[in-house]
């Protein structure tokens, strides 16, 4: 049979899972200095995490192109059976792994008692270094949407769903930038936009709504530049934000990076729009490129323990003050690599491979 694979959704898949490892590879060095936002090395890893932002959203905005597709039928029984049913037991039984992980795995390694108080904080705060399994509970409520967004989400309603994006853009992701630019006034923007609550009827569902849009309705030539010069100047801005506010605006990095502000939005959009335009609607045939998208998931959930065990390997203290690219870059490579090939060899095993492929 004829693979039906879109090359496109393979890629933008495949440089999202690229751009999240980097994004926590990265961020261990950002967080390691940034007592001192002069130095080369925060400098540099900081370019490292902000040309990463786009990762998570077009994750998301993939998600939108793939579950709100018209032509692909289904019911809301199966697609709650299947796919939120799915989704939430790994949500469990990772967050449990990571949660022994951290709070007895960890400590006993580094000749430490167990901490318990920790498990139990994991399995209801995920605090710590790169908590990534917030994502896991952000989609279990997107799924839970998703069938009643096919009842909205058809080509006829095109611009009730354009006009429903372009009021979450400004009432969530415009609102909360400006209000972190603001935050040292006595007047922020959100002391007044907020008050209409109309971000509660956002969240991150803006993401899934634009990828099916941008997959269903590719934008026109002109709206294409504006996009990608958007999305070229919101990069830079991520950059330079975090580089220059870091000292001045309490959390400005979290918030500056986070998938809810203007600036990762527009950069995300930008990336997805850009890999759609050059893909087109071709066929997958690259065999690695189909074997990272179908590992992404895998390759997600197990790069966080092989990063602190590389950490522990290759310490920042001692390996990146004088080389910070180069050990970025080494780190990089090695987190991915084995990742991927731990991924590659669980996906073979009968039983464990629905742990890692979703």
């Amino acid at each position: 049979m004829k693979s039906t694979r879109l090359l496109k959704f393979d890629v933008i898949r495949t440089i999202a899972i690229f751009m999240i490892v980097m994004i926590h590879v990265s961020a261990y060095v950002v967080l390691y200095y940034n007592k001192d936002t002069s130095s080369s090395a925060f400098i540099i890893a900081n370019v490292f995490n902000g040309l990463s932002r786009a990762g998570t959203p077009m994750f998301l905005m993939l998600s939108g192109a793939l579950l709100l597709d018209e032509n692909k039928k289904t019911d809301t029984r199966t697609f709650y059976k299947k796919k939120l049913l799915s989704i939430l037991l790994l949500l469990i039984i990772w967050l449990f792994f990571y949660a022994s992980w951290r709070a007895i795995i960890l400590p006993k390694i580094h000749r430490q008692p167990p901490d318990f108080s920790l498990f139990r904080d994991y399995l209801l705060k995920l605090p710590g270094l790169f908590s990534h399994l917030w994502y896991l509970f952000m989609l279990v409520g997107v799924y839970i949407f998703i069938p009643i967004l096919r009842l909205f989400v058809k080509k006829e309603n095109r611009y009730y769903v354009l006009g429903y994006i372009m009021i979450s853009v400004f009432a969530q992701f415009t609102v909360k930038t400006a209000d972190i630019l603001t935050r040292r006034s006595s007047f922020t923007i959100s002391d007044f936009f907020t008050k209409f609550h109309l971000e509660y009827a956002s969240g991150y569902m803006p993401y899934v709504l634009i990828g099916w849009y941008l997959s269903t309705f590719p934008p026109k030539k002109k709206i294409r530049r504006l996009l990608l010069v958007a999305g070229g100047i919101s990069v830079i801005s991520i950059i330079l934000l975090v580089q220059f506010l870091i000292d001045d605006i309490p959390n400005v990095r979290e918030y500056i990076v986070s998938m809810d502000t203007l600036p990762a939005m527009l950069y995300g959009v930008a990336l997805f729009m850009l890999i759609c335009e050059i893909c087109k609607d071709r066929i997958s045939n690259n065999r690695l490129i189909i074997n990272i998208s179908v590992s992404a998931f895998g390759i997600y959930i197990l790069h966080v323990m092989i990063l602190d065990i590389m950490l522990l390997l290759m310490p920042c203290r001692k390996y990146c003050e004088n080389y910070v690219a180069l050990y970025i870059i080494t780190l990089y490579l090695f987190v991915f690599g084995i990742t991927y090939f731990l991924v590659f060899i669980f996906s073979k095993i009968k039983g464990v491979r629905k742990l890692f492929r979703f």
